[in-house]
């Protein structure tokens, strides 16, 4: 499926039309970073290398907080998807990173980076996001690391309708699960949380975790950098 082919996926129109009832200008860009630049995990093309820049530009503005090009570099050293939502000038306003992977016989789709600038965030655009990355990156797993309640919030609702199980939660971890992170994130403890590996909190004013959820953000301390991964998974998963 080409990149034109993927706007017209019934997820890509879903959020196009939600963008376009924000401001007609909207758009959104898709592109296969590792298909349109095969060198891309040992070489940064300019071209490349302007899309980066303006990642991290908008990680500054809706993060209120600049964790340096370096971090938008390695992130995007293995990238198979990218995903920007695009303003009338065509810049770019919010973006989403993803990789693809297979583990055990499994494909596992790792939802890495997702930043939307201030003004369009809290307005509906990141579960249709993740809808999208969804269906141009089918998968048998999914997973995200993340300090943000919100994010495990959207996140467990959609691996929910997909009928996948969730770990950890309130009050479960599934050693399982821990053993599928590790084979990408060796670090990830028992509880599948990974310490210090932010410089602290990620975004300014984090929100507060559900209260059915503060069990889990208690066992990390994200003034530590510390993240939590979650995985998505069926239930056959040993």
């Amino acid at each position: 499926m080409t990149r034109t082919d993927y706007k017209s996926l019934p997820q890509a129109q879903s959020l196009l039309d939600h963008l376009k009832s924000m401001n007609q200008g909207f758009d959104i860009e898709i592109i296969q970073p590792k298909k349109r630049w095969p060198d891309i995990e040992t070489r940064k093309s300019p071209k490349v290398m302007e899309i980066i820049r303006q990642h991290h530009t908008v990680s500054k503005n809706g993060l209120g907080n600049n964790i340096g090009l370096d971090a938008f570099i390695h992130r995007n050293r293995d990238a198979d998807l990218w995903i920007h939502i695009l303003d009338e000038n065509k810049n770019i306003i919010g973006f989403s990173i993803n990789e693809g992977y297979e583990i055990e016989h499994k494909i596992v789709n790792y939802f890495r980076v997702t930043i939307l600038n201030k003004n369009i965030q809290k307005q509906g655009i990141y579960p249709l996001l993740n809808e999208l990355k969804v269906a141009i990156l089918p998968a048998d797993i999914f997973l995200v690391r993340t300090q943000n309640p919100v994010v495990y919030k959207y996140f467990t609702q959609m691996c929910e309708q997909r009928g996948l199980m969730v770990s950890p939660t309130a009050d479960f971890i599934n050693p399982a699960a821990v053993d599928i992170v590790r084979w990408l994130i060796p670090e990830v403890d028992a509880y599948s949380v990974q310490h210090s590996v932010l410089e602290g909190e990620v975004l300014v004013n984090t929100p507060k975790p559900l209260k059915e959820h503060a069990p889990i953000w208690e066992r990390m301390d994200i003034y530590n950098g510390d993240v939590v991964v979650i995985l998505g998974y069926p239930g056959l998963l040993k």
